[in-house]
């Protein structure tokens, strides 16, 4: 065997460990007085996760750097996702204290959404907006299917992080149809600063000042908007059954699209409720980097939820290592060292996984960097002219 495939070969063979020892050596520093095991079988899990790619839990021990049968690897991590004392929220919270450090006082925009896990499952999650994608901040696993998510359960999650964002100046929670129910709305407009903006289906009754009650829809289709164009019903009264005041609804019909988008907020329309909506779509990127893009974490055969749980911290501590290396890459000026320098093409996300993957093949690991930083602005994606 000639010598570069000799390289190549040793290559192979060092580059797990060396991922494993950086990875174990940040979050050591993260979790001082925490049981070594827990530490050790994460770092191993964040390591074949991101080698592998993929959430199944013997995918993942094919790429961790231990000389033992593989099923031994598999059964030790099957015990943590099991671990009653591996808690999510405490684990965690280091990242959500860097986010919210780097955050400051500043406006925090919270994004709720759905995703599907596993058979039987569906993971809710809170994120914060984030140069076009989001960053995990809490996340529970429920069971069952599509519109499974009770009101109580949204509310109970908001209710958890609340306390980080105590000192932000103001928190704009979106949010899907499936959100803009009475229980999450009511607890939404009880915090100091908070606003929300949801999606909300045009079935729902209204009654708007000095009007009859009626079917959001009935009221857009007197309005007489065409495409491109906006209207706000200001300080109406939501749903026939609950009859919440002092909210806006808000019908927004877009260039191209077929039907219009009706939202309900606490806003007044001169905050255009429906453009900072648009920044909801932001929490798809992170679904597609956990789902088919990136980990598969559709198809885990895990069904119980708290073992989800576990398995999504797994995942969120790995996304938060590449969206702030991807972040470092764009404060430092290197992002033409990934991506073309007459456009951009790439997302944050992709930034960072690809800079990790580069700083993984040529042994470099000492470069990695963990920022999050709101005061950059990524180019608009496409073309650039000079």
């Amino acid at each position: 065997m000639n010598l570069p495939a000799l390289m190549t070969v040793a290559s192979v063979i060092v580059m797990p460990q060396l991922v494993y020892m950086h990875l174990h050596s940040l979050l050591d520093s993260l979790y001082e007085e925490e049981a070594s095991h827990r530490v050790n079988n994460l770092a191993l899990m964040a390591t074949g996760l991101i080698l592998g790619r993929h959430v199944q839990l013997w995918e993942i021990a094919l790429h961790v750097p231990l000389d033992i049968q593989l099923t031994s690897i598999t059964r030790r991590f099957e015990r943590l996702m099991a671990d009653e004392d591996f808690e999510v929220k405490r684990f965690f919270a280091p990242f959500v204290s860097a986010m919210v450090v780097s955050l400051g006082n500043e406006q925090a925009c919270l994004i709720l959404d759905c995703t599907q896990a596993g058979p039987k499952c569906r993971v809710v999650m809170v994120a914060l907006a984030y140069h076009g994608t989001v960053l995990p901040v809490a996340w529970r696993t429920v069971t069952g299917g599509k519109g499974h998510v009770t009101g109580q359960i949204q509310r109970d999650l908001l209710k958890e992080v609340s306390g980080s964002f105590r000192h932000c100046r103001q928190v704009l929670v979106l949010g899907d149809a499936e959100y803009s129910n009475e229980t999450l709305i009511s607890f939404l407009r009880s915090q100091p600063g908070w606003s929300f903006v949801f999606r909300v289906q045009d079935n729902y009754h209204m009654q708007p000042q000095g009007r009859h009650w009626d079917a959001i829809a009935w009221y857009g289709s007197q309005s007489g908007i065409q495409p491109g164009q906006v209207q706000h019903w200001p300080d109406v009264l939501y749903t026939k059954t609950h009859q919440l005041s002092g909210l806006t609804v808000t019908m927004h019909w877009g260039e191209g699209e077929a039907d219009p988008l009706y939202l309900v907020s606490n806003l007044s329309a001169a905050d255009t409720p429906h453009l900072l909506y648009e920044m909801r779509a932001w929490i798809e990127t992170l679904f597609g980097n956990h789902k088919s893009r990136g980990f598969q974490l559709q198809r885990t055969q895990m069904e119980i939820p708290s073992h989800i749980d576990r398995l999504v911290l797994v995942i969120a501590i790995v996304t938060c290592v590449v969206l702030g290396l991807g972040t470092h890459l764009c404060l430092s000026n290197l992002t033409h060292l990934i991506d073309r320098t007459d456009r951009r093409d790439l997302s944050l996300f992709q930034l960072g996984w690809r800079w990790l993957h580069r700083l993984i093949t040529f042994n470099r690991l000492h470069e990695l960097r963990i920022v999050f930083r709101w005061t950059f602005a990524l180019p608009p994606p496409g073309y650039q002219t000079a």
